[in-house]
């Protein structure tokens, strides 16, 4: 499969966004909205009902039972709209962080490259195709307009009750108010999101990842932090199996049709991402601060 130009062109625009999110430095949560409305001619559309993305008010929100976020980024692609209107009702809990994720996937979807040779016979890259036509089924139960106060909502977009997670991968705390943030409430896309700034430290005047008195300022030892941040939320609950999209969207594009995150990665990486999820279940703040 040959993604569209327009695909193209949004696939080039994510790759500033891109993952784990933005740094401290700057906000790199907005995708080009030119880009995004461009791409979004690709994905299939069809005639829905008038989006409805408003909260309820907060006696409703107050009466109804928490929801439990992680599960939504693995309930069913071809349900998108209600997945990711349950997600918007729960803004107090951090439902729009989870909106904008789900959002997402339809973007990355329209810029999918798609490997040209591939393995059409393994049953793991069946299964890839059978997600990919799902997640666009899903994508077109929206119009472009509302793609694009999805894929981009951010501490703008806030009124009255904001969303918790949202507001801490957004902020711009320093390290130590940031890992008590987490400490506080360990969510799984919230680390997916915030990614290397769990770890990023500055030392010796140079921003530099660092853990448990470690330093990881070789591109080896760079490479297993960045892949062990990758599989810390599988330890808070994300499902990172053949349901992520992360893993099924590598096997179309070619880079491997594995069953999980964890396979992707080394065992070195595997072993020091339980590690720093003991550490932040324990709130061992000093685990992730350098002594001065």
């Amino acid at each position: 499969m040959i993604a569209p130009p327009a695909a193209l062109l949004l696939g080039v625009a994510l790759v500033g966004w891109a993952w784990w999110g933005p740094s401290a430095e700057a906000d790199a949560s907005r995708v080009p909205t030119a880009a995004v409305a461009l791409a979004m001619k690709a994905l299939p559309q069809r005639e829905t009902v008038a989006p409805t993305t408003e909260v309820p008010s907060a006696a409703a929100s107050a009466r109804a039972a928490p929801t439990d976020l992680a599960r939504l980024l693995d309930a069913p692609e071809a349900d998108l709209r209600t997945t990711v209107q349950a997600a918007l009702a729960a803004r107090d809990q951090g439902g729009r962080l989870y909106a904008r994720a789900l959002a997402r996937r339809c973007a990355t979807l329209a810029g999918l490259q798609a490997a040209e040779t591939p393995d059409i016979n393994n049953a793991r890259h069946q299964h890839a195709v059978a997600r990919q036509s799902a997640l666009a089924t899903g994508c077109g139960q929206f119009p472009a307009a509302e793609w694009l106060a999805l894929v981009n909502i951010g501490p703008a977009d806030e009124t009255g009750t904001g969303d918790p997670l949202l507001a801490v991968q957004q902020s711009d705390l320093d390290d130590a108010a940031l890992l008590r943030a987490v400490f506080a409430r360990p969510d799984a896309l919230l680390l997916d999101e915030l990614g290397e700034r769990l770890l990023l430290r500055r030392i010796d005047g140079q921003p530099t990842l660092y853990f448990d008195g470690q330093r990881f300022d070789d591109d080896t030892s760079r490479t297993t932090a960045q892949a062990a941040l990758r599989l810390l939320p599988c330890q808070f609950g994300m499902a990172c199996d053949e349901r992520d999209p992360e893993v099924w969207l590598a096997c179309l594009r070619g880079d491997g049709c594995m069953a999980s995150r964890a396979e992707q990665e080394s065992p070195e990486a595997l072993a020091l991402a339980t590690r720093l999820a003991a550490a932040l279940r324990a709130r061992e703040l000093q685990r992730f601060l350098p002594t001065s």
